[in-house]
């Protein structure tokens, strides 16, 4: 609402109230909106934007609200221009990031089945194993969802990766319960290839699922509520899959149909072995490379950014992100930043209102915007486009009420109204100025001020930025407040909760994937009951998670909301196929000493099951990079790049330190008897 005199009498409202004005009363709105500070701040320098700022009142449950909030508002604003009105904000960004995450979750899991149902076809050979695998998996999946909505649980950007993430996990227990099967011989009854297959991989099935499920459960010491469901729900639906797994693949597989084919001497088979060769024969070289590798991986871990920029999370073409580019364009930053100013003896007074003033003159003087459609200042950062507060209502009153001389509002108008644009320093005036204010029937103070008068929200417009830049921006405004003694400003609103989200981030991923650490070796050396097979596990499971991490910093995508619980969940997944490789390996180990040849029998037991499970969950999770949602885009492809430099690490990394550990023991033994 603007503040005019009108036939001697103060007049506050709308500058134009007439639904369909005819060209003079346009007109006419147009100059009192010109000369009237109040609105004036609220248009472009060319007249051809008018920003309205939407506040939603705080609620329970906003994200099943914000929708159909913002369907109202779009309803009403129909047919204001042929090509739409652009609507902007954090509210927009996030239900554009809902409606993403709910549309994209039914069709990530449709293409995840349609590519795992034709890898599985592939590799194995007949259409049976296909559909028992996919059957088990789909109906896990069904049953985590099921139970997920059950609890009042919504779809989010977050945990939209639950239903692929289980599917592709829990392929591996089928494949690797009916894969062992398969390679019993062919003369045993059906029940008895079915036991020794099965009962070969079940435990290191459960501890992978252990493991994994530990991975995730990890998550939910996380500060924020999306990421604990996503690690509590995954934990759970990883648990029904294995158990799954066992009864029906254990049940289905005493049918030959349900078998699959194995070619020991194919392309991938031959591929696993040449690894394993490469490891024995030159274990120095591999762990050079390795360390390399590693080195490289620390170097892009140092120029990884911790930090949310929601609006990034959709790509440039998207809609919400040109409305938001197309406002900034023509009118500069949009984006309310919230300040509280509390006040000892209340804030309706000339000495708190007036540093609120002076407050704001210094903000606009140092961190304004050169012009409209700006949004950076001569420094190169994020400039201020305006401000609004109890104190500019007064200094409007004081100018409109007041004896004075023209001023200039600082974007192209002057006021004609004789006044003082300033605040009173009589707390007489101040109270006469509010009493005549408040005499109107559609004055408001409430959005500046609380009922009781102890706290006055100040506002400033700043560009849309990430959670980083919003923080600095919070500083760099906050450090010009100089408020009296007694007054403290305090910024409010959702952008400081934003920003927090930060110290949020970083300390889930160090305290998730720091629990998940302890927790899986403990469980690797329990399982083993031995220390050296724990740390043999270490090398091979960390150089994946530095890899990832480091190639997040390389590649310049940040540690979000979205990408925190890569660590973590990598290290879950990574050290299933390490299980399965030691766990085999023990086995032979037993029938000889020669580390070379219980090397070269472990992979040809286990190498094709694991090289099988990797190609199908890393282009099952790759399919997330076809998502309207960058970041969880990159988790996808990030978790099939892990999944792809842990089966290197497995079957080069492992068996190249088994070989050296050999090689010393040997040369330690020729040592001591030399004495």
């Amino acid at each position: 609402a603007g503040l005019r005199i009108d036939g001697g009498m103060l007049e506050v409202g709308l500058a134009l109230e007439d639904e369909a004005p005819d060209e003079a009363a346009a007109t006419a709105a147009a100059q009192r909106i010109r000369e009237d500070r109040l609105l004036s701040g609220m248009i472009s320098e060319d007249g051809s934007m008018g920003l309205v700022l939407a506040q939603m009142e705080a609620m329970d449950n906003i994200d099943a609200k914000r929708d159909g909030v913002l369907a109202d508002l779009r309803s009403s604003l129909e047919g204001i221009s042929d090509n739409g009105v652009p609507m902007a904000g954090i509210g927009v960004v996030y239900s554009a990031l809902n409606v993403a995450s709910t549309q994209g979750s039914v069709v990530f899991i449709v293409a995840s089945y349609v590519l795992i149902t034709v890898l599985l076809w592939v590799i194995f050979g007949r259409i049976g194993p296909v559909a028992l695998t996919l059957g088990v998996v789909g109906l896990g999946a069904t049953w985590l969802m099921g139970t997920y909505g059950a609890l009042g649980k919504d779809i989010n950007m977050v945990t939209m990766v639950m239903p692929t993430l289980l599917l592709v996990i829990g392929v591996s227990d089928c494949v690797h319960m009916l894969t062992h099967t398969a390679a019993q011989p062919a003369e045993l009854p059906p029940a008895e290839r079915v036991k020794r297959g099965v009962g070969f991989v079940f435990w290191p099935c459960l501890f992978n699922t252990l493991t994994t499920g530990m991975g995730f459960l990890a998550l939910t010491t996380a500060s924020m509520p999306v990421v604990r469901d996503l690690g509590a729900f995954s934990a759970l639906g990883l648990g029904l899959a294995f158990i799954l797994s066992v009864f029906l693949c254990s049940l289905a597989a005493t049918r030959g149909s349900f078998i699959p084919t194995i070619d020991d001497k194919g392309k991938l088979q031959r591929f696993v072995d040449s690894l394993a060769r490469l490891a024995v024969e030159k274990p120095g070289h591999v762990l050079i490379v390795a360390a390399f590798a590693t080195l490289l991986a620390a170097l892009g871990i140092t120029k990884t950014v911790v930090d949310t920029y929601s609006i990034d999370f959709l790509y440039a073409s998207h809609q919400v992100r040109k409305d938001s580019a197309a406002i900034e364009q023509a009118y500069g930053p949009y984006t309310p930043l919230e300040f509280v100013v509390r006040a000892e003896g209340g804030v309706r007074n000339v000495e708190v209102l007036g540093a609120i003033a002076d407050w704001q003159d210094r903000v606009e003087t140092e961190l304004g915007c050169p012009g409209g459609g700006t949004i950076t200042g001569a420094d190169g950062l994020p400039c201020v486009g305006w401000s609004q507060s109890m104190s500019d209502v007064v200094r409007r009153l004081n100018e409109v009420l007041t004896p004075g001389i023209p001023i200039s509002t600082g974007r192209g108008h002057t006021h004609p109204t004789p006044g003082a644009y300033s605040t009173p320093t009589e707390p007489a005036a101040l109270e006469q100025l509010l009493f005549l204010f408040e005499s109107d029937p559609d004055a408001d103070l409430s959005r500046f001020m609380t009922d009781d008068e102890g706290e006055a929200r100040v506002t400033f417009g700043v560009p849309m930025d990430s959670a980083q830049g919003f923080g600095q921006m919070i500083g760099r405004v906050e450090a010009l407040a100089g408020m009296p003694a007694g007054v403290t400003v305090e910024a409010s609103g959702y952008l400081p909760l934003y920003v927090a989200m930060m110290d949020h981030i970083v300390q889930s991923q160090l305290s998730s994937f720091g629990l998940a650490f302890i927790i899986i070796f403990a469980l690797i050396g329990l399982l083993f009951k031995s220390l050296r097979m724990a740390v043999l596990a270490v090398p091979a499971n960390l150089i994946p998670v530095l890899l990832t991490l480091g190639m997040m910093g390389l590649l310049g995508i940040r540690l979000d909301v979205a990408t925190v619980t890569i660590a973590a969940i990598v290290l879950g997944l990574v050290v299933d196929d390490t299980v399965q490789f030691l766990y085999r390996y023990r086995h032979e180990s037993k029938k000889t000493e020669d580390v070379a040849e219980a090397v070269y029998a472990t992979v040809r037991g286990v190498g094709r099951p694991m090289a099988i499970t990797t190609i199908v969950l890393g282009l099952g999770f790759s399919v997330l990079g076809l998502t309207a949602i960058k970041s969880v885009a990159f988790f996808g492809l990030l978790l099939a790049f892990a999944l792809a430099s842990a089966l290197l690490c497995d079957l080069l990394v492992i068996p190249a330190l088994l070989v050296l550990l050999d090689q010393r023991k040997t040369l330690v033994a020729q040592a001591r008897q030399a004495k």
